[in-house]
């Protein structure tokens, strides 16, 4: 099997952010995609290791913030390859509260989306949450950021915890 040809699907790059009992966390996502319009649905596929994963089981809802391509290195480095049972990752980064209670990065993103969680489906190590769309906003203007923007232009490489991850790729060393 030549995995060459997964590489060639489109993804975006998002910050997936979950709160529960007064804490905030968030990951790094490119598994993220629109499902339906009406009622307008989203899904995201969420690693069963991650904090992320347990938050979004209990709390039910998440937010999406749609990276740009202007993002640092240092923030996707931030939310894609520190566990957040080791590091508060919203501590540096501006941000607000949505309505459902999860964080909004609010620099270098496009959007936002919030998301209360409708069903989960289990997928072996990971679950793909499905959820309504209950409020939506833009931030700033540029380019959204795509999976191969960050692999051919920021040369950045697959965490291991995610569902595009191949073990032929070196990843760099997870901190924490």
């Amino acid at each position: 099997m030549d995995r060459r040809a997964l590489h060639e699907l489109t993804y975006g790059m998002y910050i997936i952010g979950v709160a529960e009992d007064g804490e905030y966390n968030g990951q790094v996502s490119n598994t993220l995609f629109q499902v339906a319009s009406e009622p307008l649905l989203l899904s995201v596929c969420i690693n069963k290791v991650n904090r992320t994963h347990g938050m979004i089981q209990r709390s039910g809802a998440f937010t999406v913030s749609v990276l740009s391509t202007a993002a640092p290195m240092s923030l996707i480095n931030l939310f894609g390859f520190h566990h957040g049972y080791d590091v508060e990752k919203f501590r540096e980064v501006p941000h607000r509260s949505a309505d459902n209670g999860a964080p909004i990065v609010l620099s270098d993103t496009l959007a936002y989306i919030e998301v209360s969680v409708i069903s989960s489906l289990d997928a072996v190590t990971h679950t793909l949450f499905l959820g309504k769309v209950t409020d939506t906003g833009m931030l700033l203007g540029g380019e959204p950021m795509t999976y191969r923007y960050y692999r051919t232009v920021l040369k950045g490489h697959t965490p291991v915890t995610a569902p595009t991850y191949r073990p032929l790729e070196r990843p760099p060393e997870i901190k924490g």
